[in-house]
């Protein structure tokens, strides 16, 4: 295993740069081995606990290509992060309270004429930013509007009334 040490630069202080230029190769690889693990729902526009495990496993990674901490130990760490967020997630998918637990619900920003401020200003939300929305969906009008929803991976919706 001396030879990979050598190549990987494992017990040095200092990386070359050939050494950090190959781990990042390598980490790219198993990178795309964990997303197929934890599946692609993970790092899409998703949930706030679908970004804070992008965010966590890059973290983690990048680590092993700077070489601050132990290459394979890295790995290990960041294959664990995968398998959790795919835990994680079929549990979500098999229980409705563990799901709205990590994923939160849906929030209602209009409905039936009503703009629920409350809501909107909890999350940030502008009357302009609702405006846009509907713009974008091809509404001229909130009577052509049945509601607005804030969802779990920060977009907002419209469902049009039928008449």
């Amino acid at each position: 295993m001396e030879w990979l040490d050598n190549i990987l630069g494992l017990s040095a202080e200092d990386l070359a740069w050939h050494q950090m230029a190959l781990r990042a190769v390598i980490v790219f690889f198993v990178a795309l081995v964990y997303v197929r693990i934890a599946g692609m729902r993970s790092f899409g526009a998703s949930s706030a606990f679908d970004v804070v495990m992008t965010i966590t496993i890059g973290a983690v990674l990048s680590r092993a290509i700077s070489g601050h901490y132990p290459f394979f130990s890295c790995l290990l760490t960041a294959l664990v992060l995968a398998l959790c967020h795919r835990g994680t997630a079929y549990l979500a998918c098999q229980s409705g309270s563990f799901r709205r637990l990590t994923e939160g619900n849906p929030v209602v920003l209009f409905e039936k004429g009503v703009f629920f401020d409350r809501n909107l200003s909890r999350h940030s939300i502008h009357r302009s930013d609702l405006d846009r929305t509907l713009r974008e969906q091809g509404i001229d009008d909130y009577s052509m509007v049945k509601s607005i929803h804030y969802e779990v991976d920060g977009k907002i919706s419209v469902v049009k009334s039928e008449s």
